[in-house]
């Protein structure tokens, strides 16, 4: 028996493996889907032959992705050069530009703040500018995203009191030697201001799978944006240095105090502003580069399980080693997610998911001994805020693993829906940036502020 859901649920589904259509775009195609259903049911055709011809108006699925990438990607060069074909999209594009261009001043004045206090970037303790890099580079995205979303007052409230709170509990908790817990503060702080942007992206709906799967994409975009970015500023700063060199003047106190810091607070709008723009196939680069490294993680920790029975070096002796653990852990994982952003949710498991479950059990064990060496050095050198946040995130990176394992397992069996995984992860993210949140707020009083 034909089942209308059913079909227009694969139908969506393998528009969103394109990578091309966010969540917003594939509501607008299946509601003039079901309209078109609908008309043509008035007229008598059957359900069946309804959404047939329907599918059939609205296009080929892969040309009609195609054609929304045609559109998505020219537009960023087209608006930027080229005056858009209305007055009113002019005058929003003008708009936007200048929006940009004045959030990108306004990241680098933040930036500039210590410098007010006599604290320069290049002084022996670099440590303000370390606790506050995210509160200087963070809200020029937020007012992007509530400017492009249009949001409501109360999202404002929310934006501000969140990056207020954060500035004054970053800058009145003192700091003592040796400094771990403002190091873990710096390193945490991002992490828990990522659920404030996934709440200002998703808009009313954040809470919703669709737009937390849109964030994590569109996170994930932008870190691979800012990285090209900066490697590309790297080089311009490297060449015009030693330029500078051979007529004699030096510039690098200026680079360090002014481009550095202007242009390392700017990067993340622009680079958000980038990819808001670029819409296209461009914006699945994240789900792409997780296809071609999965498989390459893979055979790395596998690698490193049989490299430590070899050797039988435990991880217990080597703090260096525990924390590399954990990057490939946080990677497999997040290597996961983008996977899941650009795969359609009704194609029914393959050979790419018993793989993706492959990897996942071999985290899980990665993680298992991982854990069993940050319980051994606690038990002998005792608790410190390194060792306890490190088992923290190891905790939760085995209890996602385990949800990704049982999830994976179940589905390849048959026996649930890919979007049961799917979901079952957009729950748990905000988890992270609350243990995040709890490692900002509580770790420094309980550990002294040391």
């Amino acid at each position: 028996m034909f089942e209308l859901e059913s079909q227009i649920r694969k139908w969506r589904g393998h528009l969103r493996s394109s990578g091309s259509l966010r969540e917003q775009d594939l509501e607008e195609l299946e509601s003039h889907l079901r309209d078109n259903i609908d008309d043509l049911t008035a007229r008598g055709v059957t359900t069946e032959e309804a959404f047939l011809i329907a599918v059939r108006r609205m296009g080929d699925t892969e040309a009609l992705s195609n054609e929304f990438a045609k559109v998505t990607t020219e537009s960023l060069w087209r608006q930027l050069l080229v005056p858009a074909p209305d007055e009113g999209a002019r005058r929003r594009q003008r708009t936007e530009v200048v929006l940009l261009v004045g959030l990108a001043i306004m990241a680098g004045l933040l930036g500039k703040i210590p410098a007010l206090f006599g604290l320069d970037v290049t002084d022996e303790d670099p440590l303000v500018y370390l606790k506050n890099a995210s509160l200087f580079a963070f809200p020029s995205v937020a007012v992007y995203l509530i400017w492009k979303r249009s949001l409501s007052l109360r999202f404002m409230v929310l934006a501000g009191t969140v990056f207020v709170a954060a500035a004054l509990l970053v800058n009145l908790y003192p700091s003592y030697e040796p400094h771990q817990t403002a190091a873990l503060m710096a390193l945490h702080l991002p992490i828990a201001l990522l659920l404030l942007g996934a709440v200002l992206y998703g808009g009313p709906g954040w809470r919703k799978t669709g737009p937390r799967l849109d964030f994590v994409r569109f996170a994930g975009e932008v870190f691979i944006y800012s990285i090209l970015i900066g490697l590309g500023g790297v080089a311009l700063v490297a060449v015009s240095v030693g330029v500078f060199q051979f007529v004699d003047i030096d510039i690098e106190a200026f680079v360090a105090n002014w481009v550095v810091i202007f242009g390392g607070c700017a990067i993340l709008v622009v680079a958000a502003y980038l990819v808001e723009r670029k819409m296209g196939r461009i914006e699945s680069i994240a789900p792409v580069l997780a296809r071609i490294f999965t498989p390459l993680l893979l055979v790395v920790l596998v690698c490193l399980l049989l490299a430590m029975l070899v050797s039988g070096r435990a991880p217990a002796q080597d703090r260096e080693l525990l924390i590399w653990f954990d990057l490939l852990l946080a990677l497999a994982v997040g290597m996961t997610l983008y996977g899941m952003s650009a795969r359609d949710a009704e194609e029914p498991a393959g050979l790419w998911d018993i793989l993706v479950l492959a990897l996942v059990v071999v985290a899980l064990i990665v993680d298992g001994v991982a854990m069993s060496g940050m319980i051994s050095r606690l038990a002998e050198y005792g608790a410190s805020p390194n060792k306890l946040a490190g088992l923290g995130a190891n905790v939760l990176l085995l209890v996602n693993l385990v949800l990704l394992g049982i999830g994976y397992v179940r589905f390849v069996a048959g026996r649930v829906r890919y979007q049961v995984i799917v979901e079952a992860q957009m729950r748990y993210l905000p988890i992270y940036a609350l243990w995040a949140a709890c490692v900002v707020i509580v770790f420094p009083p309980l550990f002294g502020f040391q």
